[in-house]
């Protein structure tokens, strides 16, 4: 599930830059066949809720620990939140708009 999106159209793969900085567009030109191409972020939304859960369930875990720490808490939230930034441009989908158009 976690890959970089393909172009729907001619299936080429986008760069990991290209789609963090489009991940708050609604809709994208596509610089190889110049298709406009709709942001399906729903697996973005699914993604970030599931790693939000586990690093819920991660520190409830380690407040077990009777000589666990807040910092220490504090330190894998931060991580778990890092981590989750940089792995959300994996989580994004490309989708055909309802018409094709070609922009020359």
């Amino acid at each position: 599930m976690l890959k970089l999106p393909l172009c729907p159209y001619c299936e080429a793969r986008f760069l990991y830059r290209q789609v963090q900085e489009s991940r708050h567009q609604k809709t994208i030109i596509c610089p190889h066949c110049n298709n406009k191409i709709k942001i399906y972020r729903k697996f973005e939304y699914v993604f970030g809720l599931f790693m939000v859960l586990a690093l819920i369930g991660l520190n409830w875990l380690f407040l077990t620990v009777p000589t666990m720490n807040l910092w220490f808490l504090l330190a894998v939230t931060a991580i778990g939140v890092v981590v989750l930034y940089f792995l959300l441009p994996y989580a994004v989908r490309f989708r055909k708009t309802r018409e094709r158009e070609t922009h020359s």
